[in-house]
């Protein structure tokens, strides 16, 4: 939509200037066939000063068409950043809906994003018996194995290992069901039944979607792991900080940007994106802080 809105006025803008032009090539077109005429004498000489009203005249237009060009981009920044403020109004709003008020550090929060990419977190909790610290120990030993895992499985991916195979897939689904992956416990299910069936070509030819839906649990996961500061113990960062304080931040940065205080209210969205109170709104911000920087210098 912001594109649309920019071509609207950039169409105008190429309107009125075209505008402009063909009256200035029109004058000079006809100051030319005057000179000529004067030049034949097909007209007196003093006709020659009726044309001294052109230069002033000339550049009183350019004059006009430099100040309509900054104003018009001025109105353009304006209408864009307005447009930013409206949608990322109602895309905060969305996501902080279902988000408790406490603190940005807690997990409950950051576990809304595992929910919006289809991991039934709280079907998980519910076999861990609520205890979210047990969850974040298995979520956390889950991506430092992953990739050794799925080694494991390749390497053992030959007629003569599939029941090996199957055996080290069953202990891959049961780490896979308690974190919740649905997605990769029915495809890991699905390996562990063909192999124990021995039907080699079938695991073979399906080795693909395994490995694509190991690299999405553990991209997903990897991300949760780091917006809780687990890697680097960084999460008293966010100790005293709530939602609610959060989110006041928030809306005094889309104040700022609805001030055209463009500064201020980058500013205040770097600092909102280092809290990091969930990777979905880590990215929407860093978005917009982009959008900003197109508009500002005219890349957009």
């Amino acid at each position: 939509m912001i594109h649309v809105y920019h071509k609207i006025f950039t169409d105008f803008k190429k309107l009125t200037n075209k505008a402009a032009f063909i009256w200035l090539a029109f004058m000079t077109l006809v100051s030319l066939s005057i000179c000529l005429l004067c030049m034949f004498k097909a007209l007196p000489p003093q006709a020659m000063y009726s044309l001294i009203w052109l230069v002033p005249t000339g550049l009183a237009l350019l004059i006009a068409l430099h100040i309509y060009n900054r104003k018009a981009d001025l109105i353009i920044k304006n209408r864009l950043i307005a447009m930013t403020v409206s949608h990322a109004r109602q895309t905060f709003e969305e996501y902080c809906r279902d988000f408790p008020d406490t603190y940005i550090s807690d997990s409950r929060i950051k576990m809304c994003y595992l929910s919006r990419n289809g991991i039934d977190v709280d079907g998980a909790l519910r076999r861990l018996n609520s205890n979210i610290d047990a969850y974040n120990r298995l979520a956390l030993s889950f991506t430092k194995e992953c990739g050794k895992f799925e080694d494991e499985l390749y390497d053992l991916l030959t007629p003569q290992t599939l029941l090996q195979y199957a055996a080290k897939a069953h202990a891959l689904r049961v780490q896979s069901n308690k974190l919740g992956l649905t997605k990769l416990t029915d495809t890991i299910f699905f390996h562990e039944i063909e192999a124990y069936s021995r039907c080699y070509d079938t695991v073979k030819s399906n080795w693909g979607k395994l490995s694509l839906d190991l690299d999405e649990a553990y991209g997903h996961l990897s991300k949760y792991i780091k917006s809780l500061g687990l890697e680097d113990n960084n999460d008293t960062f966010n100790k005293g900080m709530t939602l609610q304080k959060w989110n006041a931040q928030l809306q005094e940065a889309f104040k700022a940007l609805e001030a055209y205080d463009t500064d201020k209210a980058k500013h205040i969205f770097n600092e909102l994106i280092s809290r990091q109170p969930d990777t979905d709104i880590s990215k929407t911000l860093q978005e917009i802080v982009s959008n900003i920087d197109e508009i500002t210098t005219g890349a957009y």
